[in-house]
């Protein structure tokens, strides 16, 4: 049914690479496959790793990506941005990452307490240690420390219930007041610490304060860098002792976080490429 005519835009995320392999591979084969479409690969970060296994994957990629004449790549930092060029036919583009783009409502309740949105997957560096050290030291300060995440379980079929019997499958019915019910959870938090790139952009969208570490690859440190450092309100750290971060935690709480920027525009060349 899939007319030349037509436009294929493909998911956005954190997942080209050789870590999410899942993901990498069925990319490739619609890259490759549908050549006369035109083809948006969505807001990404990549990551082949400098590993014999990464860059084997790498020229996995590139033998796919390279098929395709009418592909486009959007970018969604300059770390990014500049390794696609470096090593792909397509075209590149550069904007901030597509959750930017959401508008919720402004938070009118209570803030209460610091939450904590950690990674705990191959892209995690912050030890368990360090958070625990830093939780007992706001605790004694007299905040409240909770743990969240931004990555809900679900079980993809049937064919793993025997292997995770607990998991509910997330419905993409479900997927709108899911999404709601963690930004009212953020929003009802006077800070959040995270190594979480969409942990730090929930915290920009809901003018929450938050602390933000890097993850493995410094998708999380170049978006901060690229977009949000002049946001008095969201702060990246690389300081590893806990004396030192609670204290900041408690400095950024005290900002009246008021200047918000409007990050539209960043999407203007995708919005006509997709018009054309």
């Amino acid at each position: 049914m899939l007319r030349d005519s037509d436009m294929i835009g493909y998911t956005g995320g954190g997942n080209i690479g050789n870590v999410y392999l899942d993901h990498e591979e069925p990319r490739r084969k619609v890259f490759s496959t549908f050549v006369n479409n035109k083809t948006i690969s969505f807001p990404q970060s990549v990551n082949f790793e400098d590993t014999e296994q990464g860059q084997e994957e790498l020229r996995k990629s590139q033998e796919a990506y390279n098929k395709n004449p009418n592909l486009t790549i959007v970018a969604r930092e300059t770390q990014s941005l500049n390794y696609f060029k470096k090593n792909f036919a397509a075209d590149v583009i550069y904007t901030s990452d597509i959750v930017v783009s959401l508008k919720p409502d402004p938070s009118e309740g209570k803030r209460d307490g610091v939450l904590f949105i950690m990674r705990q997957d191959s892209e995690k560096v912050i030890n368990e240690k360090l958070l625990e050290q830093l939780s007992y030291k706001l605790n004694n300060v007299g905040d409240e420390v909770a743990q969240t995440d931004t990555v809900l379980p679900f079980k993809a079929s049937d064919s793993n219930a025997d292997t995770a019997p607990d998991l509910d499958e997330v419905r993409i019915s479900e997927r709108g007041w899911l999404i709601e019910r963690k930004l009212e959870e953020i929003k009802a938090s006077e800070a959040v610490v995270t190594d979480r790139l969409h942990g730090m952009i929930f915290c920009v969208l809901t003018k929450t304060p938050c602390l933000v570490f890097d993850n493995s690859y410094g998708k999380a440190s170049a978006s901060y860098y690229n977009w949000f450092e002049d946001l008095d309100y969201i702060k990246h750290t690389t300081e590893n002792d806990p004396d030192k971060l609670a204290p900041m935690i408690e400095e950024l709480k005290g900002y009246e976080h008021s200047n918000y920027h409007d990050f539209t525009h960043s999407y203007d060349e995708l919005i006509d490429l997709i018009k054309k």
